[in-house]
């Protein structure tokens, strides 16, 4: 009887080998890239503010990439990072989200710098069941009942009640004004906040005047602050507007000190002088001295060849946020991804630290900065509980 065993155990050895070498010769598979997606303002009005988000997001995402990517249970995953420029509109940031999640499958979303642009973007994301990042809305309404929805800041909630703290026990001051935006989410509950805390601490407010977004002429309620006397005139408007609006009090001889919130922080260049003297609050300033600051000033000096301001920031802090979520997740999807966001209690980032409280909004100190010589400069640190 002929001896078959042998060849056959032979021509298996033989396949074996061939497939070993197959798979020796095989170039390893790069890890899947998971997808951030940020919406950011390039045109128009604030595209400043949509530009140095998008510097700082892209760095984040760069320097995360230069490690081999987020550590999460499966391996080091790099991050694909996705700009959608979201133009001037409202609906345009609508849009932008469904895009994100339809066309481009994003696992995350950033965006939404602004509060009139953040509240009803989260509200998109919200009903898609995507989770979302704000890095610079203060606004309430932003994370306000939803469960897909973070932000970086702080809300207007704390800033006006340090803004009107400040007010009253370092200024000592006793008599307050109000300029603000009526069509602004952002200046509207601002103004609100500080005016009840400000009132709540015995001060009086002497005036509290609104105008529309897009008018180029405050002459009538600033004749109206004027003859009500005040020692602090607070403007919780934009940095496009607040020099002229300075301007205009000065030339109308109002002597307050001039008091405003985060929306501030993008002035820069000349035509400050007004300004002189006054003060605002922000998210962050390098003075503050969190640990990782100072490696974030560092290298974005080295990326951009100028000096971060808080919304690159929070735009940095943002990825971080992203990252850590990521790494805890137990897998990639939107629904893991959300859990494993309101699992996170404390990040420390580039601004600080930021503490969850089991929901989208973060406590954190707020920095009061002083404009002199036509530029921001620290003036002091405050707590939340201070």
């Amino acid at each position: 009887m002929p001896n078959t065993r042998r060849p056959m155990t032979r021509v298996l050895f033989l396949l074996l080998l061939v497939l070993s070498l197959a798979a020796c010769s095989r170039e390893p598979q790069a890890p899947e890239a998971v997808r951030l997606v940020l919406i950011t303002q390039l045109t128009g009005e604030y595209a400043d503010i949509g530009a140095v988000g998008r510097d700082a997001t892209v760095l984040a995402c760069e320097r995360i990439n230069a490690l081999g990517g987020v550590l999460t249970r499966s391996g080091r995953r790099p991050l694909d990072l996705v700009v959608i420029d979201k133009g001037t509109s409202v609906e345009g940031g609508l849009e932008a989200v469904r895009r994100a999640v339809f066309l481009e499958q994003a696992v995350l979303i950033l965006g939404g710098f602004l509060s009139r642009d953040a509240i009803p973007m989260g509200r998109v994301a919200e009903e898609l069941r995507t989770p979302f990042i704000s890095p610079g809305s203060t606004h309430p309404e932003t994370t306000r009942g939803r469960r897909y929805v973070w932000r970086m800041p702080f809300t207007d909630t704390f800033q006006g009640r340090v803004l009107a703290q400040f007010a009253r026990q370092d200024l000592q001051s006793r008599r307050a004004a109000v300029l603000y935006d009526s069509a602004g989410d952002y200046n509207r509950f601002l103004a609100e906040s500080f005016r009840q805390v400000y009132q709540e601490m015995g001060g009086a407010i002497t005036a509290f005047e609104a105008y529309v977004t897009g008018d180029a002429s405050w002459t009538a309620q600033l004749t109206r602050i004027a003859q009500s006397r005040p020692d602090v005139l607070f403007l919780p408007n934009y940095h496009d507007e607040v020099p002229g609006q300075a301007r205009q009090a000065r030339a109308l001889g109002i002597t307050a000190t001039l008091l405003g919130g985060d929306g501030w922080e993008m002035l820069s260049g000349p035509g400050l002088e007004a300004l002189d003297g006054s003060f605002f609050s922000s998210t962050w300033a390098p003075e503050m001295q969190a640990p990782g600051s100072r490696e974030f000033v560092a290298a974005y000096l080295a990326a951009y060849q100028r000096e971060p301001n808080s919304t690159a920031c929070l735009a940095y802090d943002a990825v971080l946020l992203a990252a850590e979520a990521l790494a805890r997740a137990q897998n990639s999807g939107p629904e893991a991804l959300r859990q494993a966001l309101s699992e996170v209690e404390v990040l420390d980032g580039a601004g600080g630290v930021y503490r969850y409280r089991g929901g989208g909004d973060p406590e954190k100190s707020a920095a009061i900065l002083r404009v002199a010589d036509g530029r921001a400069v620290f003036y002091k640190e405050m707590t939340p509980g201070q």
